[in-house]
């Protein structure tokens, strides 16, 4: 499942970041409507999923950003139990393509979702999350793999360690090729929605980052 091979280089945001994504993994957006700020890839065989999401970044210090994320998703997802069960600041060499001086975050959680707006049984999603703060822009990336239970306990528990190296290879490509739309974007949060035409409002946290219009 991590033979380099079976991998391939995918660029993000218009080319602000790339990394390799398992062969099997497809990105939804010609499918499903996915926000300016999200990059979402699925599982063509499975359940799993990828997301790359640019953020706001939370006033909280480095040391709690990872669990105010995992915390986030879990009220996004109406999770009836989660629980985190690995913390730490990523070594840089398990992310050598990111400049020493950013900030990493690595968590591990579980969480217990029900799945079809309530209806159904709690299942559990084991998740993988890595933030990456680039602070010179003002902005957090978030890296999330979602793998939700579809099997027996044992046979579940064996697929989040195989996943854990997919994870480990997806991360350890991660590159920052560019900032450029950073520094060439409006910033759009909630109170500013009504207020500018030119950017779309998602509310809450997220944040969209969109070319200004060049002055004629």
């Amino acid at each position: 499942m991590v033979d380099g091979e079976g991998y391939k280089t995918e660029d993000l945001f218009d080319g602000t970041f790339s990394t390799n994504l398992p062969q099997y993994f497809r990105n939804i957006r010609d499918k499903s409507y996915v926000p300016d700020n999200q990059e979402i890839f699925t599982n063509t065989a499975g359940h799993e999923s990828f997301m790359f999401e640019i953020t706001e970044p939370p006033q909280v210090p480095d040391t709690e950003v990872a669990s105010f994320y995992f915390t986030d998703l879990a009220e996004c997802n109406e999770s009836v139990e989660n629980a985190v069960t690995t913390s730490f600041v990523l070594p840089n060499e398990q992310m050598p393509f990111t400049a020493p001086s950013v900030v990493k975050l690595y968590l591990e959680g579980r969480q217990k979702i029900v799945p079809g707006k309530g209806a159904g049984t709690a299942e559990s999603v084991h998740i993988f999350l890595v933030i990456v703060r680039l602070k010179e822009v003002n902005s957090d990336v978030v890296i999330s793999l979602n793998v939700p239970c579809k099997e027996s306990a044992e046979e579940f528990e064996a697929k989040v360690q195989s996943y854990k190296e997919v994870f480990g290879a997806v991360i350890g490509s991660f590159k920052v090729v560019s900032l450029e739309v950073f520094h060439n974007a409006c910033l759009l949060y909630t109170s500013d929605a009504a207020d500018d035409l030119l950017c779309v409002d998602l509310g809450g946290r997220r944040i969209i980052k969109k070319k200004k219009k060049k002055k004629k």
